[in-house]
């Protein structure tokens, strides 16, 4: 948008998530979007919309004078809830400040996205509604989630997240967008409800104001189920995987590296070089296997996490579907409340909204650990969820959720099982942060990788699940195809990538391999890349990103070790191990 106005569509995102058109109206964007001023707290008391704030009392407000910027930041696509032959979404997920609030008292403001494909003369804006947002407050709190004081406040205010899909877009197309700050209308300025109850504007145009915008970045839709990004022989559909991130020197090279791989169409990266990976192809979507930031409660590590994941182009122009690790579980000592960051920062393709209960009693928290003696009570939103991309279909659970049999969502995921139509979705993938299966000792006798063996394993050899991914064990291994720790042709591959960066040294439980692992390695930080090539083949490249530099207590790094194989579709697999006919499963 480069002139002072532009026209737009106009939608509106309602509660549900469901957007209404409207008529066109004018959006005054202006040259100087950016604003800032400074701002010194106490904060002014105010009941704005979209949301309230918890403000800090004056005992909690700090002397200094603060910058505020008034900029959406923090920006990250996920896939959106519909996906079919002719349709697709996607969510733009971004933050501001809730004191850009009292910056601007006359007008409330709101989130918005903006999105078009100028070749198909397609050009909306979608608006965030208060369903789109969330905001937290947590004390601040040492350690051993002890309250303290730190720069003179006693609690942490977040940003206000917002969380907008963008529905009605073409599978397999790109798109530009922008993420934007806008005041809101009068509300007297919106007609009533016609007789099919959609909102429309009044006769005139209404005129908002930019407040500020993001940079343009663009995304790809995925492909539609069962389909691939174009005929091409020589055209794949890559996912990045990695798990256990944290904020370190070494999560920070793994992001890098990843940058340097990450967007591309019909064989044309879009940005970076390309060093690592043999056929010079970028991702298409990067799934994270928990345990993103680490925080532990400590929510400032959170906006660090955001701004090292920011730092890069992919963040902004790659679906990001992550799935919930102990550590994610970071919760509020007084109220108990769980999973605050985790469901306030991102917005997979959920079932249905969260539901969540106070942490139970053994939910723990000792030094830089969070975890679960038992299963904790958080169903739905970001904790379990599926989504297709193209001829794949991919399964996200939470090991902290239940999943005995008669759980929510055990009962949900066989439900899923059951519908997924393997004829056009030949490749399923599950993702889940407790390996299943694994080599190291750490972890090992938890309930939430024992319970998984008893229920969980069972349903993914019955419905032949391909690949099972996992993170939690700080290293790397992959097992051949196995069913009930015996090698089977049609058996899942467990593959653990908990080795993003949070550290690598756990020890083996056995020197000499298990006969199912395949590839195990414990010295050495990376990431994956699944690249599916048809409905029977794929290939799986382990990317080694660093090591540990003569640090006392760490293993020394295996330099001997790759891992770069070709993988077999389970399903056109014979009992006998021999391949089948790609036509002879449905028949």
């Amino acid at each position: 948008m480069k002139g002072r106005f532009q026209t737009a569509v106009f939608m509106l995102c309602a509660t549900a998530s469901r957007s209404i058109p409207l008529q066109q109206m004018t959006v005054r964007t202006g040259e100087d979007v950016s604003q800032s001023a400074d701002y010194a707290l106490p904060l002014k008391a105010q009941g704005k919309n979209p949301m309230s704030i918890n403000r800090p009392s004056p005992k909690e407000a700090a002397p200094l004078q603060k910058k505020v910027v008034c900029r959406p930041r923090h920006i990250h696509l996920s896939i959106g809830r519909y996906q079919n032959s002719t349709h697709s979404s996607m969510t733009a997920s971004f933050s501001f400040s809730p004191k850009c609030l009292d910056l601007f008292d006359d007008d409330a403001l709101m989130g918005a996205v903006r999105v078009w494909d100028r070749s198909e003369n397609f050009d909306i804006l979608v608006l965030g509604d208060e369903g789109d947002v969330r905001s937290y407050s947590a004390p601040i709190v040492d350690k051993h989630l002890k309250p303290i004081e730190r720069d003179g406040m006693t609690h942490y205010f977040s940003d206000l997240h917002y969380h907008i899909e963008i529905d009605g877009l073409k599978p397999g197309s790109k798109y530009s967008y922008k993420c934007l700050l806008l005041q809101q209308p009068n509300p007297s300025s919106i007609a009533r409800k016609d007789q099919r109850g959609s909102v429309r504007l009044g006769q005139n145009d209404v005129s908002i104001r930019a407040i500020s915008k993001s940079d343009e970045s663009t995304f790809f839709t995925p492909p539609a189920p069962g389909n691939w990004y174009s005929s091409s022989p020589d055209n794949t559909i890559k996912f990045a995987v990695l798990g256990d991130l944290a904020v370190t020197a070494h999560s920070r090279q793994t992001v890098h590296i990843l940058n340097q791989h990450h967007l591309r169409f019909d064989g044309r990266v879009a940005s970076g070089e390309n060093v690592h990976l043999p056929d010079g192809q970028g991702i298409d979507c990067v799934l994270l296997a928990g345990d993103l930031a680490y925080a532990n409660s400590n929510h400032d590590i959170w906006d660090e996490w955001m701004d090292m994941m920011s730092a890069h182009e992919f963040f902004r122009t790659v679906p990001l579907q992550v799935a919930l690790g102990n550590h994610d579980l970071d919760y509020d000592p007084k109220t108990m409340e769980i999973a605050l960051s985790y469901e306030s920062r991102f917005r997979m393709p959920q079932v249905r909204p969260a539901l969540r209960d106070l942490a139970p009693n053994d939910l723990f928290h000792h030094g830089n650990m969070i975890q679960a003696k038992t299963f904790v009570p958080y169903e739905f939103g970001n904790a379990y969820y599926s989504f297709s991309f193209g001829p794949s279909t991919h399964i996200v659970l939470s090991s902290y959720s239940s999943f005995l049999p008669a759980s929510v969502q055990y009962q949900w995921l066989v439900s899923k099982l059951q519908a997924i139509d393997r004829s056009i979705t030949p490749w399923l993938v599950v993702m889940i942060h407790c390996p299943i299966y694994t080599t190291f000792t750490n972890h090992r006798d938890e309930i939430f990788i024992t319970a998984a063996r008893t229920h969980l394993e069972p349903l993914f050899f019955k419905y032949s699940v391909n690949v099972v991914f996992a993170g939690h064990v700080h290293s790397y291994m992959r097992t051949a195809p196995t069913a009930n720790s015996t090698l089977h042709p049609r058996g899942p591959i467990y593959i653990i990538q908990g080795n993003g960066g949070r550290q690598v040294n756990e020890p083996y439980t056995n020197e000499v391999p298990e006969e199912w692992v395949e590839v195990r390695d414990n010295s050495m930080y990376g990431f994956g890349s699944l690249e599916l090539y048809n409905h029977t083949h794929a290939k799986w490249t382990w990317v080694k990103t660093g090591f540990n530099t003569n640090v006392h207590g760490k293993i020394e790094p295996n330099f001997s070790i790759h891992d770069d194989v070709w993988i077999m579709n389970q399903l056109f697999v014979a009992a006998d191990g021999y391949p089948m006919h790609e036509t002879d499963k449905f028949l």
